[in-house]
Formats: C-alpha cells, sequence, structure tokens
C-alpha cells in the first residue's frame, strides 16, 4: 500500500526536510565505506596498470635473451646494383667477395608470325599445340579453325603448367601485330620451356633458354651456379639477391649494433615505465591548510606486492652473472647502471664498444651460455612466474577483489537499511499529520459546540 506525504500540512513543519536530514546523518557510515571502495578501487586499477607495464617489460626482456639476438649480424654489399646481402641468425662475421657472371632467368618462347588482332584465329585446322617445362609431362591444347588469340593464350594458362601465356601487340594501334608470349614462372635451366607440336600458323619457338645463375666466390676455382637469383647457402647465415652481372662485389657481415642497441634500449624504457609509474601512483602528500592536516597517499603508496617486485628486479639489474665466460658479468659493463631515483641509465657507447671487443661474451651476460643462464634468463624467469595465474600478482588482485565485493556487499545491506528507515519516517511523519489533523478537526468542532451552548444559555 502506498505511503501518503502529507508533508507538514497540519503541523506546519517541513516533514520532508527533516526526513532528508535524518536520511543523511543515517547515510554518513555508508558514504565512508564508499569512499573506502573508491580508494580500493583505485588500487585495483593501478595494480592492472602495473601488471600491463609489467608485461611490456617482459616482452622486451624476450627480445634480448636469445644469444642470436643479442649477436644479430648485418651484411652489406660494396655494390648493390650487382647483388644485395641480408644477414640473418647465425651468421658469421667477415668478408666475402664475389662476382655475377650471370643471372639467372626464366624461358621465354614467342610467335614469330603475327596477327591483326587478339581475336584472329591461329589455324586453318584441326590440331595440337604442345609443350612442356623441364622435364615435366606434355601440356597439349587442341586447336581448330575457330581458336583464337587470345583463346590459345587463356587455354594454355588454363593447364596450370608453370608458363603464364600472354598476347603482346608488338606494333602500333594503327599497324597492330599480335604475338603470343610464353614464360616460365621459375628461373633455372630445370625450367626451360620446350615447344613440341605447332599445329598452328603462329610459329611459337624458344627465344630465351631458361639459365642458372653463374657467379665466382673467393675460395673457389670454378664458377659456382644456383637456379634462382636468391639463395642463403653460399654464405652461412646470409641471403644474397643477385641484380646484375659484374663485380668483384664485397659482401661484409657485422654484428649489427644499432640493431642490439635499439633492443636494449627497449628493455631500458620498460623498466623505467615501471618505476616511474609506481612512484607516480605512491606519492603521500599532507595538506597543511587543512585544520586536520589530512595525508592523501596514492593507490599504490602502502601496497607492500608491488615494493617487492621492484626490489627483486633491481637486484637481478645490478648484481653479477657468475660463471659467464668472457669476462663480461655486470650489466654496468655495457652500459645500463642504476640511478637514484630507481630508473636506469644507458650509456649506448659502451655497449657499442663491448659488441666490437667481444660481441660473444656481451651475449652471454643477456642470453647466457651453456648450463648458465644469462640476466635476461632470470628475469623471464622471475617476471613470468610474476604474471602468470597465481602469480603474486594476481594473488595481490584478487585479494583487492575480494575486498571490494565485501565492500558492495556492505552497501548493498546499508542501502536496504537506509531505504526502511527513510520508509519508516515517512510512515511516522504521515501518521503524526494525520493524528494532529485529528486532533484540529476534533478542536474545531468542541471550539464550536461550546459556542453553540454558551449562546443558548444565554437566551
Amino acid at each position: 500500500m502506498a505511503t501518503i506525504n502529507v508533508g507538514g500540512l497540519a503541523t506546519g513543519l517541513d516533514t520532508n526536510k527533516i526526513i532528508t536530514q535524518l536520511v543523511a546523518l543515517e547515510r554518513a557510515p555508508m558514504d565512508i565505506l564508499q569512499t573506502q571502495r573508491d580508494a580500493v578501487a583505485a588500487h585495483q586499477t593501478a595494480l592492472q596498470t602495473f601488471n600491463s607495464k609489467v608485461l611490456a617489460f617482459l616482452t622486451a626482456v624476450d627480445a634480448v635473451r636469445n644469444g642470436d639476438d643479442v649477436l644479430a649480424r648485418t651484411a652489406t654489399s660494396s655494390n648493390p646494383s650487382v647483388l644485395t646481402a641480408t644477414a640473418g641468425s647465425g651468421a658469421s662475421t667477415g668478408t666475402t667477395t664475389l662476382t655475377v657472371l650471370d643471372l639467372a632467368r626464366n624461358a621465354i618462347a614467342t610467335s614469330a608470325n603475327g596477327l591483326a588482332s587478339a581475336t584472329a584465329t591461329v589455324a586453318t585446322g584441326s590440331g595440337n599445340f604442345v609443350f612442356h617445362v623441364g622435364s615435366g609431362h606434355d601440356q597439349t591444347v587442341a586447336v581448330d579453325g575457330t581458336t583464337t588469340l587470345q583463346g590459345l593464350a587463356t587455354a594454355i594458362n588454363g593447364k596450370d603448367a608453370g608458363v603464364t601465356a600472354s598476347v603482346v601487340n608488338v606494333g602500333t594501334t594503327a599497324s597492330p601485330d599480335f604475338r603470343l608470349r610464353i614464360a616460365s614462372k621459375d628461373t633455372g635451366s630445370s625450367n626451360d620451356l620446350t615447344i613440341v607440336t605447332d599445329d598452328t600458323t603462329l610459329a611459337v619457338a624458344v627465344t630465351q633458354p631458361a639459365t642458372n645463375a653463374s657467379f665466382n666466390v673467393t675460395g673457389f676455382t670454378d664458377p659456382l651456379t644456383r637456379e634462382h637469383n636468391t639463395f642463403d647457402d653460399v654464405i652461412p647465415g646470409v641471403t644474397l639477391s643477385l641484380a646484375g652481372n659484374g663485380g668483384p662485389v664485397t659482401v661484409s657481415v657485422g654484428t649489427d649494433v644499432q640493431g642490439v642497441t635499439k633492443n636494449v634500449q627497449t628493455v631500458v624504457n620498460a623498466f623505467n615505465d615501471i618505476v616511474a609509474f609506481v612512484a607516480s601512483q605512491s606519492q603521500v602528500t599532507q595538506d597543511a591548510s587543512a585544520s586536520d592536516h589530512r595525508v592523501t597517499a596514492g593507490p599504490l603508496a602502502f601496497d607492500s606486492t608491488v615494493r617487492t617486485v621492484l626490489a627483486s628486479l633491481h637486484g637481478m639489474i645490478s648484481s653479477a652473472v657468475s660463471g659467464l665466460q668472457g669476462g663480461v658479468t655486470l650489466l654496468a659493463q655495457v652500459g645500463i647502471t642504476t640511478q637514484r631515483d630507481g630508473t636506469l641509465a644507458f650509456d649506448t657507447g659502451k655497449l657499442a664498444t663491448a659488441l666490437t671487443a667481444d660481441a660473444g661474451a656481451v651475449s652471454s651476460l643477456f642470453g647466457g651460455g651453456g648450463a648458465v643462464g644469462g640476466v635476461a634468463d632470470r628475469l623471464h624467469d622471475y617476471l613470468t612466474g610474476l604474471t602468470q595465474s597465481g602469480g603474486l600478482i594476481a594473488i595481490n588482485a584478487k585479494s583487492i577483489s575480494d575486498q571490494i565485493a565485501g565492500i558492495d556487499d556492505q552497501l548493498a545491506a546499508g542501502q536496504r537499511h537506509l531505504d526502511d528507515f527513510q520508509s519508516n519516517l515517512r510512515t511516522t511523519f504521515t501518521n503524526l499529520e494525520v493524528l494532529v489533523s485529528n486532533l484540529q478537526t476534533q478542536s474545531g468542532y468542541i471550539t464550536a459546540l461550546t459556542n453553540a451552548l454558551g449562546g443558548t444559555s444565554k437566551s
């Protein structure tokens, strides 16, 4: 049944204002609880961001965990117009000289006789056009007096036999001269093209035989050959792409100092991002102007888990790795040092010097050597355990989630109590208004009756 809100009509009291003020007083503990929930939620958000930054740091660390990444190589060619070189994993430093004698080519066959249009017919009667690529099977296309030049090219392509057929106008628009062109898709002598039967009027013949690439390499007396112009089996770990005849061309393979520096800089930046974020979320300030000198703390100011993580990471970064060969056992030896604010400084010149002096030792420092793990290995293991399900961050996050859930339950219960409290107040004040109204009505009746009785006695 709906409660009637009388609103002080009988008593003259502002009952709505009184109820609002009483409810506000009753709500005070809930307001405190809501403030507490907001603080815990801010802590939860900050921890989630912290976790994402830790994961970004793990990704950066993994980029220098493999020794081949630290020993990244770069290859340069003294004449890119003749050949280019790209170094990959396992490339050895040094120089190699090559002279390109001939490029690998595909086979091309063209028609000696031209036609006035692509739709002109190519045969006077029934017959076949037969070809094959390398040692492949004969490919047969039937032709007759209705077969057009374009139709023949389309039928050849439909065989999917390792060739591409096209119609080319070698003449002009005013004086057209359409020819058939057939080209093998792959280079090398094993992809040569053979015209077996030509029952057309085109007189198709091979005009460019397929050939292998031929080149001289220092250390070999006879030229080397390859079926393709791109290959990776001459200089270990290096892919060569031939572009033209010429030489000698020197291919130099060295440590990719710039690439390694970029990866290490990413690690340093990712770590510094964590440190800066934690610092920004851990500030504690006091408001001297407030009467109670109120203290405000950031959401991570008192998070012991975050402090433990940072302390552990700093220890792993600054401590030496024992058991490594080469004498490089500290990150400080390759330019990475810890500053007073907890961030890392990176001297790129020092890393470059270390890579030039002994790239293998630098590789071992990050990626380990033999049974000994490097700095990146121990960071990887710690960060993986830290961020996985059941790890330290996950445990902390669950504790915060449980805390929020508990506060939400209290807020829900408090709201139910507040709703009941407000409803009871309105019922009480409504009953009061009704009572006063009834009393006022009775008082008026009695007054009127008294006045009436008094008038009668006088008469």
